[in-house]
């Protein structure tokens, strides 16, 4: 895992890149770009009839971002756990995972929308379901 790509993987001399910081970012920004603005916008709706219609737009996108969020990391796990089957590795190492997440953490921007642990848990899943071994070093 790095702050430019979700995933990097390499088995032998076959290297993979999954995911990117701008494609991710980008969308979840836009997911919170568009709540703020549906929530500044209810100040101004037409009164009457109460405030569930006038929040109806903010319940659609309720839970957008963390679907999405979901969605992608289930993506890049899944891409990541096929790529090892393919090059027939038994054991996955996720390398400097705590220099990351001390990186993550000093950028408050960075710890709030990059999801680690979310991934690092979803990839332990799909490993083990696959039978490679993971380690986390």
């Amino acid at each position: 895992m790095s702050l430019e790509h979700p995933i990097v993987a390499k088995v032998n001399n076959v290297r993979i890149n999954i995911g990117s910081k701008e494609e991710f970012l980008y969308r979840r920004l836009a997911i919170q770009a568009s709540q703020k603005r549906i929530q500044d916008g209810i100040a101004y709706a037409r009164s009457g009839n109460g405030t569930k219609r006038k929040q109806k737009a903010l319940y659609k996108t309720e839970n957008l971002e963390s679907r999405y969020v979901s969605h992608r990391l289930h993506l890049y796990s899944n891409k990541l756990i096929d790529f090892c089957v393919k090059q027939k590795a038994g054991t996955l190492v996720l390398k400097n995972q705590e220099d990351k997440i001390g990186i993550a953490k000093e950028q408050d921007f960075v710890l709030r929308n990059w999801s680690y642990y979310e991934l690092q848990t979803k990839i332990k899943y799909k490993a083990e379901k696959a039978g490679i071994e993971l380690i986390i070093g």
